[in-house]
Parts: structure tokens; C-alpha cells; sequence
């Protein structure tokens, strides 16, 4: 099946990668996109889910003519590796290209992925072992009793805050050797812990349409346990050496310059939604008072693993102490409640209040939040990941 038009725009390319059907049709196999990554008018790129499987399959992309040079390289690159596969590329109505592969043909990925298999770290592995896979930024694959992260830039000072960290916090410890330090900062290697995390959690009660008090009480527990962590996370920054605090990020993120960022990707998409994001970045402060902490850097829900753990994106980065705002998205806290922002001020934070960014928005009930989908669920333990 041919692209739409002689020269597709972005919104036309993302549309036919999100079309299982086309995409099917295109690389002909069954399969649908998953993670997404658009830089308008130069690629769009996603993992490829089975569709039958519903296992993580490879990757694809679309290339416009002033990056299609980086299909060649890629070609190039796994011929390099000795890979005993390369990415496929096809042409394309008007002048993109299709190109696409197995994970470890990742553009990105491959070469890192190819040391770690050098140095003995990574072994012979299946879709069944991947527990999340970026494209062109990260996979991370479950290795019997442990997880290993593979990413295209080195960890540090990240490791170095989550070993500090796992001392103090219930979080997975790294499991350190020469044969990970030889990998040069792209691997690292912690304990399994687990595989639900509190975004999972409320999905299957969701999904199950029950309004089990057991089940919701549980999982208003399950979030007032992670709040309760990450209150205890903010607190740690007086427990690192404070040569390891030196080399963290201090200053907060101008929220304009973030706001711009994604709105340019929604320019290509929806210019009305990219007008609301730039407002919501607008009025926000550039400087927040207080004294800085410790911040996860994904403070959503599939971060809190409430029996045992999936990944870990750590605290990597120092904040303001306030206010903290919570990532917030209707029917995922029982009764229409915030469990998680509310454990949270029970550390010493507050919350931000969200009207006004509801109002910047457009009035929807649905403020943008930067959550990601994790893996399977019940609770026991909480754990940060």
C-alpha cells in the first residue's frame, strides 16, 4: 500500500504508522506501533508490537529526503557489527523512505547492544524478555533474577545517585562488575523485582469494571505508599556526598522552553492543542523558591512498583522543594481522588494548584501528563523504579 500523498506531510506519516492495518501492509507483517518519536518533516519513528503476540517485534521509521542518508548508515552499521540482519528499506510514495528491523538493528541501539554481547553482558535473548523498549533511546530486558537497561548515553551521575539511593530507599540494587564497567556507562544491571507497577494497578481495576472496595482500597493504598516514597526520595538530597549533589542538575527548567519543545512536534499535529501547550508553559514560573531536592525523573504512576519493580529512571536531578505537582489524569485515582499528590505533602511538600493550568488548556479535564505505560500487578511492597 502506497502513502497518501506524493509528498506526505508529518500528520499524514504518523497517521499511517498508527493505521495497524496499513503498517501491516507496508512491511508486511502483523503488526501495530508503539512508542512514538516525531521530529516533523525529518522521521518518524516507532517500536513494533506483534499483533498476535502483543511482543515488542522492532522498529520503523519514515524518512524524509533530508535524512534519508541516515538509512544508508544504518545499513552500514549493522553490516559493521557482522548483525546477522539489516534494516529493511523501502521506498515510498512521493519522496520518503521506509525503513525498518529487529530490535538489535536499532540505528541507535545496535552498537551498544553489540558490546554489551561482546563483554558477555548481554545474552541470547527474546521478545518474551522485553520489559520495555524505547527505539533509539533504551531497552530494557528481564535476564532471569535480573533487569538489564541498556541506553545510547551513559548513566552516570545517575548510577552513582541510585546506588547512594538504594541505601536509604527501597529501590533495586545495581549489580556492579568489570565486565558492565567495561561497557562504558551504556549498561547497567539491577534485581528483579517485580512486574506491577500502581499505573497497571488501576488499569486492571479499571479494565475489570468493579467497584470492589477491596480492590479500590487497595489501590488507594498502593498509591498512598508510593506518595509516601517519594516524599521520602525528596528528603534523601542531605544524605548524598555532596561532591555527587555538585554533579546534578540545580537549575529548574525553564517551563517555557519545555512547552516549547513539544508544541512544535503538536505544531505538525494539532497547531490548536500546540497554542495551549505554549500557554501553559506561558504562565508558569521560570524560578520556584525553596530549597532543592531530590526529583524522580518520571514521578508518574508506572514508576511505583507495588509488588516489586520493572525499571529504573531514578532521581536524577535536584528541584525547588515547592510547590511539587502532582501528574494527574481522571479515573486513574479511585473516587475521582488524588492519593498520590495528597501522600506526598505529608513529606513536607505542597501541591501546585491545577485550575489555572486547567484554564490555560482550554478548559479540558485533562491536563497533559508525561505517564508511560509499564508492565504487570497486586500489591505487597512499594518500590521505586
Amino acid at each position: 500500500m502506497n502513502l497518501p500523498v506524493a509528498t506526505a506531510t508529518t500528520a499524514d506519516a504518523v497517521s499511517t504508522l498508527l493505521d495497524a492495518d496499513r503498517l501491516s501492509e507496508l512491511l508486511d507483517q502483523p503488526v501495530r506501533a508503539g512508542r512514538l518519536r516525531i521530529k516533523p518533516n525529518v522521521s518518524v519513528l516507532v517500536s513494533l508490537t506483534d499483533r498476535s503476540t502483543g511482543l515488542t517485534s522492532g522498529w520503523a521509521r519514515l524518512l524524509w529526503p533530508v535524512s534519508h542518508s541516515k538509512a544508508a548508515q544504518a545499513e552500514r552499521l549493522a553490516a559493521s557489527l557482522g548483525l546477522d540482519q539489516a534494516p529493511v528499506t523501502r521506498g515510498a510514495d512521493g519522496d520518503l523512505l521506509l525503513q525498518s528491523g529487529p530490535v538489535h538493528t536499532d540505528p541507535k541501539l545496535a552498537e551498544p547492544m553489540a558490546g554489551a554481547a561482546r563483554q558477555g553482558v548481554l545474552r541470547p535473548w527474546k521478545a518474551g524478555d522485553v520489559l520495555r523498549y524505547n527505539p533509539s533511546r533504551r531497552l530494557v530486558l528481564r535476564d532471569g533474577s535480573t533487569v538489564l537497561r541498556i541506553r545510547i548515553r551513559p548513566g552516570d551521575p545517575a548510577d552513582d545517585v541510585h546506588r547512594a539511593l538504594a541505601e536509604l530507599l527501597p529501590v533495586p540494587r545495581l549489580l556492579d562488575s568489570e565486565s558492565v564497567a567495561r561497557c562504558q556507562g551504556h549498561v547497567s544491571i539491577q534485581q528483579w523485582c517485580g512486574d506491577t507497577n500502581l499505573a497497571e494497578l488501576f488499569d486492571a481495576r479499571t479494565a475489570e469494571h468493579t467497584t470492589s472496595e477491596v480492590v479500590s482500597e487497595t489501590a488507594a493504598g498502593a498509591t498512598r505508599r508510593v506518595g509516601a516514597l517519594l516524599a521520602e526520595l525528596h528528603s534523601c538530597v542531605e544524605a548524598l556526598k555532596p561532591e555527587l549533589v555538585d554533579r546534578l542538575p540545580h537549575r529548574h527548567p525553564d517551563p517555557r522552553d519545555l512547552a516549547e519543545v513539544h508544541a512544535r512536534q503538536l505544531d505538525a499535529l494539532d497547531p490548536d492543542l500546540a497554542r495551549r501547550v505554549r500557554a501553559v508553559g506561558g504562565m508558569l514560573p521560570a524560578r520556584l523558591p525553596g530549597d532543592p531536592v531530590l526529583a524522580h525523573g518520571d514521578a508518574s504512576p508506572d514508576p511505583g512498583v507495588v509488588r516489586a519493580l520493572l525499571r529504573a529512571d531514578l532521581a536524577d536531578r535536584l528541584r525547588p522543594g515547592a510547590p511539587s505537582a502532582g501528574s494527574r489524569r481522571p479515573g486513574l485515582l479511585p473516587r475521582g481522588g488524588s492519593g498520590l499528590p495528597r501522600a506526598r505533602p505529608a513529606g513536607g511538600l505542597r501541591r501546585a494548584p491545577t485550575g489555572a493550568l486547567r484554564r490555560a488548556a482550554g478548559g479540558g479535564g485533562r491536563p497533559l501528563a508525561p505517564g508511560a505505560a509499564g508492565r504487570p500487578s497486586a500489591p505487597s511492597r512499594s518500590v521505586l523504579a
